[in-house]
């Protein structure tokens, strides 16, 4: 049955992306060290690679992998209920989960931006220097946005539009009503009825009578 929601974007939303978002936020909370320390190569502000082992470092990383973590049940939660039962009806799906991706994607860009924005020029045009943790930040999250995007613009989906001019079929075959009959129609019966009851009375009575004469 198509849907709005078909299976690619479905399983994207609600397992792939909050499974990415977990890794991520286990990273953020368990290792905070680690994470903080290659936000960047050591070789740029060597002061704060131990950003993450100070009280304030491991306070702000953690904070960040529990933002992630809520972003996870979230997309856990409310793609499978939207999926579930909101699927036959089509309408009412697409706008609520227009209403959950845009800010999503809003906050996808915003991300990137503050992330990419406080590094310096140098650095920032010398993607090859960059560490695992900003690659992953920044193509994970633009992946995320891409696929996102392409939802809200219809591609690879029928439109809820499309699927509402489309009539159900059903397989249940259901009996005809009987129309109600015009005057015309129950005076013919009227008067055929006795005669047909007439006829089957002589068929009835013609073999006494030969037996009779015999």
């Amino acid at each position: 049955m198509p849907s709005v929601l078909p299976s690619n974007y479905y399983y994207f939303f609600w397992l792939l992306e909050p499974a990415l978002t977990i890794v991520g936020a286990l990273s953020a909370i368990l290792n905070p060290e680690d994470f903080g320390r290659h936000q960047l190569p050591d070789h740029i502000e060597r002061p704060t690679t131990g950003i993450g082992s100070s009280s304030r470092g491991q306070m702000i990383v953690s904070q960040l992998g529990s933002c992630f973590m809520l972003l996870a049940m979230l997309s856990l939660s409310l793609v499978y209920l939207f999926k579930k039962y909101l699927d036959d009806r089509p309408v009412v799906l697409e706008k609520l989960f227009k209403g959950l991706l845009i800010p999503l994607a809003i906050a996808d860009i915003l991300h990137v931006v503050v992330t990419l924005l406080p590094l310096p020029i140098s650095h920032l045009k010398s993607p090859s220097e960059w560490t695992h943790v900003l690659h992953c930040t920044v193509w994970i999250t633009l992946t995320l946005f891409v696929t996102r995007l392409s939802w809200l613009l219809g591609f690879g989906r029928p439109s809820a539009k499309s699927l509402s001019l489309v009539k159900p079929t059903s397989n249940i075959t259901q009996r005809p009503f009987p129309l109600p009959k015009s005057d015309s129609e129950l005076r013919v019966e009227q008067v055929v009825k006795p005669d047909a009851e007439v006829q089957t009375a002589r068929r009835r009575n013609a073999p006494r009578q030969s037996r009779a004469v015999e």
